[in-house]
């Protein structure tokens, strides 16, 4: 069985129709997320900005960048849930949607990160390899060089009952060799409105629970020896 998964990285990008922003209007929603969300930093970036936070004791940042066609917002390594990112994303839209004049949102896609150790393995090069891709060292020899890191994908085409689709990256995780690396980038093509911004919420958690609760019980097959 798998550690209990940490999430290391949550991103969720909004697709709206192109428009131009004016720099009161983004300033507007600056001096607002800032009050409800905490950012503190504001750029001027092409075709629009970017209001970030980052962390001064660490390598975590909040990020929130709004352009032509898209918003975007980005918790790496900060140590917010799930359910946290999700409300302060429904806030930033809260205030962004009617101060920019978007009616609509066409897309999102969310993308959420975690990192899981097996627990029969001392590396997650060993777990990928013996267990679940039951690679032998003699299978290798071939290639003459030693291989530290494996890896595969998974992809989920939408279904009718679930319309959204998934692509999973499984790894290992090159800032700890123990650990795996899994990824889930759920795309969802049905429109949000302002009035129904709460979806949002919903298939970001939709994400994450695809992730947990699939894959990494998937995953968590294959953490015994062979002998098991």
């Amino acid at each position: 069985m798998l550690s209990e998964p940490r999430t290391i990285s949550l991103i969720t990008e909004l697709i709206h129709l192109p428009t131009v922003h004016s720099p009161e209007k983004l300033r507007e929603v600056y001096n607002e997320v800032c009050r409800t969300c905490g950012y503190e930093n504001f750029y001027r970036i092409q075709g629009g900005a970017r209001i970030e936070r980052k962390d001064p004791e660490g390598e975590g940042f909040s990020q929130l960048s709004l352009v032509g066609d898209r918003i975007q917002l980005t918790d790496d390594h900060t140590g917010i849930s799930v359910e946290q990112f999700g409300m302060k994303s429904k806030a930033v839209l809260s205030t962004a949607l009617p101060a920019l004049g978007i009616p609509v949102i066409i897309l999102q896609q969310t993308t959420v990160r975690v990192i899981a150790m097996p627990n029969s393995f001392k590396t997650a090069a060993e777990f990928l390899a013996r267990s679940v891709f039951k690679i032998r060292p003699e299978d290798l020899e071939p290639l003459r060089r030693p291989v530290n890191v494996f890896g595969f994908r998974l992809l989920f085409p939408p279904t009718v009952d679930q319309p959204q689709n998934y692509n999973v990256r499984v790894e290992c995780y090159v800032r700890d060799g123990k650990s795996l690396y899994i990824e889930n980038v759920g795309t969802f093509k049905t429109p949000i409105q302002p009035a129904t911004i709460d979806q949002v919420e919903k298939n970001l958690q939709m994400t994450s629970d695809f992730l947990v609760e699939g894959v990494v019980k998937f995953l968590s097959v294959f953490d015994r020896r062979e002998s098991e």
